[in-house]
C-alpha cells in the first residue's frame, strides 16, 4: 500500500462515542458523579467546559 492509500485509510475509521448512561456508570465506579446542571450536557459538550 501507499501512504496516501493508508491515510485515507485512517480518516474514514469511525471514533468511539460512549453512551451517557455508560459515562454516568463509570463515574459512578470511580466515585464522582455530575452535577445537576451538567446532565443534560453532551460527553462532547463536558469535556469542552472541564478541559484544562
Amino acid at each position: 500500500m501507499t501512504s496516501t492509500a493508508m491515510a485515507r485509510k485512517a480518516e474514514n475509521k469511525p471514533k468511539f462515542k460512549p453512551k451517557m448512561e455508560n459515562y454516568k456508570t463509570s463515574l459512578g465506579y470511580e466515585g464522582l458523579a455530575l452535577k445537576n446542571t451538567d446532565e443534560n450536557l453532551s460527553i462532547e459538550e463536558l469535556k469542552r467546559k472541564y478541559a484544562r
